[in-house]
């Protein structure tokens, strides 16, 4: 079969009528099956976020061993909180949340990549893509942030960039602020999105109505994320707007242990962490230490800090699959089965490197090719979250609400691609060719 005739039965295929909700049903269908017979109880951090939740429910506080907290975002146990109150604290019943907001995901990113970039053929590409992606998979039973705050994340971009109403740009601001109190990083990176996605172009004109929208939008953000604050205020008697882990984060992924360990993304057993004297009850002022030592020794190691910026780099991007942790330490028969584990997580990689080789060849196109400033908003997405890993610590965890607008420029290479070999077949085809 000459490929020229396999491409078009492809193409074909792809807009197939039934081609989306076969997707869909395939997307949903492998990450039920993955809830129902692949048992996870959660631990570390997915029990901290579950014991939180039933602590907000049976007692209204947001508290660890009797003591309040802000040291990881409210956002995710609030959300399992008012889950609880409908379902009980029941491990199934934020499974099950998990699988509707991944559907949610795969809707929303279908027509955030219509919406970009104006084709139908590159949004179905996106969904299947996505459809195949294990690690999306992986993360469907286990209690983590992640899923929430993507389908979250795609929902508002998704909102600013096809509707610039008073209504959509309040509802904008309500949603990243929501966004912000599950993910603290989003503070700054919202006004930069909403900047772009209220741009209609690059003109003075058009630029200075983007920045008008988006200081509204983070206004209104800044109000939703102001009770909270206020909260911490009369707890803490600190300015401290969602959370008080940035500085032990910092520390964390900023000492002598961590240089040149390409094994860690950070290391909280270092002499220079142990300095900050972490505790529950002095979480303020432990993080308020950490961050000045952690200050200290960046500028005491400039060059050392910058040399390991290229090995967060690799330790953000380079690895992918983490979401197989949690059925290390919480499925009972893992170490029966660890080659099955091992060889899903073998092939994820395979398919994260392709997807990777496509977005890099997507970022070459269009930065050559002048473009509209939505066209930019996935790419700029990429490079915030990377910088924060550059300069905190690169966990390969922090890339997945990130992947969704990965694919989605794959998505459109890849169709780029497809189309121009359609039309220099075309032209080849014409008398005279």
């Amino acid at each position: 079969m000459k490929v020229d005739t396999l491409l078009a039965r492809l193409q074909s295929l792809l807009m197939h009528p039934w081609f989306t909700p076969v997707c869909f049903s395939v997307f949903i269908g492998t990450r039920l099956a993955l809830l129902l017979f692949v048992p996870v109880e959660p631990s570390s951090d997915a029990m901290w976020y579950f014991s939180r939740a039933v602590n907000i429910v049976e007692h209204g506080s947001y508290s660890e061993g009797g003591f309040p907290t802000a040291y990881w975002p409210v956002g995710y146990p609030a959300f399992l909180a008012f889950l609880f109150t409908f379902t009980g604290p029941h491990l199934i019943a934020v499974q099950f949340a998990n699988l509707v907001l991944a559907g949610c995901t795969f809707w929303l990113l279908f027509y955030f990549v219509k919406t970009v970039f104006k084709s139908s053929s590159t949004a179905r590409l996106s969904i299947f893509l996505l459809t195949l992606y294990p690690n999306s998979a992986a993360y469907i039973p286990l209690v983590a942030s992640e899923v929430l705050y993507t389908c979250v994340l795609l929902f508002v971009s998704l909102l600013m960039l096809s509707r610039h109403s008073a209504l959509a740009i309040l509802l904008c601001g309500i949603t990243l602020g929501l966004a912000t109190l599950i993910k603290t990083q989003t503070l700054l990176l919202a006004p930069i999105l909403a900047a772009i996605a209220y741009s209609r172009g690059w003109t003075l004109l058009d630029l200075k109505a983007g920045v008008i929208r988006a200081i509204a939008v983070s206004i209104l953000m800044l109000a939703v994320i102001a009770p909270w604050t206020l909260r911490n205020y009369l707890v803490f008697d600190e300015f401290v707007p969602v959370s008080t882990n940035g500085g032990t984060s910092l520390l964390a992924g900023n000492n002598p242990s961590v240089v040149g360990d390409y094994g860690h993304d950070y290391s909280e057993t270092d002499p220079l962490f142990k300095q900050a004297e972490f505790s529950v009850a002095d979480q303020v002022a432990a993080d308020k230490r950490a961050r000045k030592l952690a200050k200290e020794w960046i500028l005491e190691n400039p060059g050392t800090f910058i040399g390991m910026m290229p090995k967060k780099f690799f330790r953000f991007w380079g690895m992918d699959g983490e979401g197989e942790w949690g059925y290390q330490s919480g499925t009972p028969w893992y170490d029966q089965h660890a080659k099955w584990f091992r060889s899903v997580r073998v092939i994820n990689q395979i398919y994260y490197f392709l997807l990777l080789s496509g977005f890099a060849v997507a970022i070459w196109k269009l930065l050559r090719t002048p473009a509209k400033p939505a066209m930019y908003y996935g790419l700029v997405i990429a490079i915030y979250f990377t910088l924060i890993s550059l300069v905190f610590s690169g966990q390969s965890r922090y890339h997945f609400p990130v992947m969704p607008f990965v694919i989605a420029y794959v998505a459109w290479i890849v169709n780029e691609m497809l189309n121009s070999r359609k039309r220099v077949a075309a032209l080849a085809a014409l008398p005279g060719a």
